[in-house]
């Protein structure tokens, strides 16, 4: 059973957030729940569900809320052959109908809001965003200070991912598979250690001189160094994964591995495939922004001299309008071809010109200019 995580916008009209208070019917309940404990990296996610609702802007997708100190929200079809982890929002108003409910939910749960989370400024740049109502020792996996990670960087390292992984996790083997061929990302990697025997084995994974490089060998090949961990690695490691074990508390190994992204966008569900994972971290990443604005190019007066130019130059004229007509003088390309050139035509421009009668050139109602069929310009996904 494929999970796919999507963006959607919905087109739809304006409407409120409130969710409809009929109750879904129990056969639908129990079919959802049944195909989750099915899936492959669902059933873990089974138990902490508190609720499955209707939405008010689909009869064919339920959203689904969790207990305790937890506002994360998903959404899944009818049957729960598909769960869905996305932002939907209003396209008339541009309304974020999924951060609302979260923005609600955290409000009756008494945890951060999400304007909350925005202010609280993270120590270190790359530091991951903080998670809403996370408590230490709440059994909840989250991203930590990235001085208790394993930092790798893949490429140029332009893009940021947040993992909580384990070295007796079997799903981080896929996650690490994924991983392999994508670049230009870095890696902060949370080793969780439940138990004595995976809190040794993470120290020699920690002490290795290249710890990512340990890490893979172990989930993927079973390959680990023999050669005892020195004392005061041991030491300093040692600290790290007990903090990462006091910060998480008693958890569930099933839900590993979770990502965290840059958007403070959270998931267990891995991705299909490799690319699906890496476009994933492209869409999560911070939106960048150019506050520099455009230097303008210098404009050649009449007399030879040169001066700035300016986005919003002031008219001539006393009056704030367009110019008419008569004001344009026309370009080269709106100029009259001469009578030896071909003669211009609104068809494309491999269409067979049709001479007017008499044999004189028709008259082109696009002054000159030529039409061209190309293709629509799309928006990239």
């Amino acid at each position: 059973m494929r999970k796919t995580l999507l963006s959607l916008a919905l087109l739809a009209a304006p409407f409120a957030t409130a969710q409809q208070s009929e109750p879904l019917p129990q056969e639908t309940l129990d079919t959802i729940i049944q195909n989750l404990k099915n899936g492959r990296n669902t059933a873990a996610m089974v138990e902490y569900i508190d609720s499955i609702n209707r939405v008010p802007f689909s009869d064919d997708i339920y959203e689904i809320t969790y207990k305790d100190k937890n506002n994360e929200i998903l959404y899944v079809n009818k049957d729960g052959s598909y769960i869905f982890q996305a932002d939907i929002i209003s396209v008339p108003n541009a309304l974020n109908i999924t951060r609302e409910r979260r923005e609600t939910l955290a409000a009756a749960k008494g945890i951060t809001s999400e304007d909350d989370k925005k202010g609280s400024a993270a120590k270190n740049p790359d530091d991951p965003p903080p998670k809403a109502g996370k408590q230490k020792g709440d059994g909840q996996f989250a991203a930590l200070p990235v001085a208790l990670a394993q930092k790798e960087k893949k490429g140029d390292g332009s893009r940021r991912l947040w993992i909580v992984t384990a070295p007796d996790c079997d799903m981080c083997k896929t996650l690490e598979e994924q991983l392999g061929s994508i670049s230009d990302v870095t890696l902060y990697r949370y080793l969780y250690t439940a138990s004595d025997a995976a809190r040794q084995r993470a120290l020699a994974i920690n002490c290795h001189h290249n710890p990512p490089e340990a890490l893979r060998d172990h989930l993927l090949y079973g390959l680990h160094s023999e050669e005892a961990p020195k004392e005061d690695c041991a030491a300093r490691e040692g600290e790290k994964l007990k903090q990462i074990k006091e910060e998480t508390g008693e958890a569930d190994r099933a839900e590993l591995p979770v990502l965290t992204f840059p958007d403070g966008y959270e998931t267990r569900v891995l991705a299909a495939t490799s690319e699906e994972l890496d476009s994933w971290i492209t869409m999560h990443q911070p939106a960048k922004s150019d506050d520099k604005p455009a230097e303008a190019e210098p404009v050649t007066n009449t007399d030879g001299n040169a001066t700035a130019a300016t986005d919003n130059p002031a008219p001539t004229s006393g009056e704030d309008s367009d110019p008419t007509p008569t004001d344009i003088q026309p370009t080269a390309e709106d100029r009259e071809p001469a009578a030896d050139a071909a003669p211009a035509t609104d068809q494309p421009v491999n269409a067979q010109a049709q001479p007017a009668p008499n044999g004189t050139p028709a008259a082109n109602p696009n002054g000159g200019r030529v039409k061209i069929d190309a293709p629509p310009i799309r928006p990239r996904p």
